[in-house]
Order: C-alpha cells, then sequence, then structure tokens
C-alpha cells in the first residue's frame, strides 16, 4: 500500500523504510549503469532493455544518458535519511518520479530475466518478483494519478 495526499500544488508520498532502502539500492545500481554507459560501455542488458538494442547507432544517446541520470539523482536526492516522507514539489517533479520507477520496473525485468512486464497474466501463485513487479508497477500508477486527486477533500481541510 502507497500512503499519499496533495497539499496545493505539491504531493506528499509515504514509504516504509524498508521501501526507502530497496529504492535506493535499485537506484543506485540503475544510475551506477547510465554512468557505464556514458563511459561508452553499452554493452549491458539492462540499458538495451530501457534505451534499445540499437543504442550504439543513435546520435543523441548521450543526451538521453544524460537526462535518465539527472532523473535518478532527483529521486535519490528526494528519499530520506530517516523515515518515508517524500514531498514531490509539482507536476514536472511527480512526473519525473513517475517515469523512473517505471524505468525501475524494465530495468528490473532485464536483470531477473522475466520475459513481460505483464505481472497480471503471470501465474495465479505470484512469486517474489512478480509482487515486486506489480508493486513498482502501482507505485507508478499512483504517482501518475495522484496529482489529479487529494485524498482529503479541501472541505475537510478548513
Amino acid at each position: 500500500m502507497i500512503s499519499w495526499d496533495r497539499q496545493g500544488g505539491s504531493t506528499i508520498v509515504l514509504f516504509s523504510p524498508r521501501q526507502i532502502r530497496w529504492l535506493r539500492k535499485h537506484l543506485t545500481d540503475y544510475l551506477h549503469r547510465v554512468d557505464r554507459a556514458l563511459g561508452g560501455h553499452v554493452d549491458d542488458p539492462v540499458i538495451s532493455s530501457l534505451f534499445g538494442d540499437d543504442c550504439l547507432r543513435e546520435r543523441d544517446l548521450c543526451s538521453r544518458f544524460s537526462r535518465a541520470r539527472a532523473a535518478i539523482t532527483t529521486l535519490l536526492n528526494d528519499l530520506p535519511d530517516f523515515g518515508g516522507v517524500i514531498v514531490i514539489r509539482d507536476g514536472q517533479h511527480r512526473m519525473t518520479w513517475t517515469w523512473t520507477v517505471h524505468e525501475l520496473r524494465i530495468a528490473l525485468a532485464a536483470r531477473l530475466g522475466l520475459p513481460s512486464l505483464d505481472v497480471a497474466r503471470q501465474s495465479a501463485h505470484p512469486s517474489a518478483q512478480n509482487t515486486l513487479m506489480q508493486w513498482l508497477s502501482t507505485v507508478a500508477d499512483t504517482l501518475a494519478k495522484a496529482g489529479d486527486h487529494s485524498f482529503v477533500p479541501e472541505c475537510f481541510e478548513q
């Protein structure tokens, strides 16, 4: 479960300390892979799944890697050292979170060798991998929609 609310233009998200640790670990891994790709090492299956198999031929690949690096760094900087409250300032910041979490899901699927991101069509007895993939999907979906609605209607805030 993901707890969230809106305060003005900000979206407030609450993760458990364990979820924060997991995000930090896997965002750091993703950042390391992007840094290696910026250094010319694009033979990584995670990088290929995120940026395409023909990533060596793209002219703007360096700028795509740089944008990914900036987005990952934003999320890492947002993660609290203690507690689990994250304040997402505005719509652009929320979309950075949404897309980066979605990319993290793609990266995880590539690392685990999963054939598909579609958890719903997988076994009726979910594995830990499927549960994790579903959680990441829920985080991305929640963030995408959270900015559109307040958890507590404004009429109750007075």
